[in-house]
């Protein structure tokens, strides 16, 4: 979650640069180029960055932080990776808002996202034996499908 301050901060950079198609007419080519080609080099650091998915790690149960008392091993799903950044109407919308001081600061713990996340759109339940030689069923702990939200 970014401040509201972060998400300005970070638009007020773009708002003030020209988009490929902003540029004038009466443009020599020279600054519409280099435009087109930082955008290009951004993208491709963002490419280049692993693409949101599942991902695996092998722990014991107690390292789930559940408070359970088990040595047993399980493998926690989980989503991560880079999403595309697409900039919708709404995200225009929100950055001229913004901008202009147009919407009221927001609470305490709260703020704008401003990039897509990587999130699980699916879980799965996980069954485990404790210590104690009881059954336990956690619903939705593992993650069992990944897609960038927002």
């Amino acid at each position: 979650i970014c401040s509201g301050k972060e998400l300005i901060g970070e638009f007020q950079g773009k708002a003030n640069s020209p988009q490929l198609g902003d540029l004038p007419d009466s443009s020599n080519g020279k600054e519409r180029d280099a435009d087109f080609g930082r955008r290009w080099l951004a993208r491709d650091r963002r490419e280049a960055e692993s693409p949101c998915s599942l991902r695996t790690l092998l722990l014991q149960v107690r390292d789930l932080g559940l408070g359970y008392d088990s040595d047993e091993m399980v493998v926690f799903k989980y989503c991560s990776g880079a999403c595309p950044l697409v900039r919708s109407n709404h995200d225009l919308t929100l950055t001229s808002l913004l901008l202009r001081g147009a919407l009221p600061p927001p609470l305490p713990g709260e703020g704008w996202h401003n990039t897509p996340c990587c999130r699980p759109t699916h879980h799965e339940d996980l069954a485990f034996l404790d210590n104690a030689h009881r059954w336990h069923k956690v619903e939705q702990l593992s993650a069992a499908a990944c897609t960038c939200v927002g």
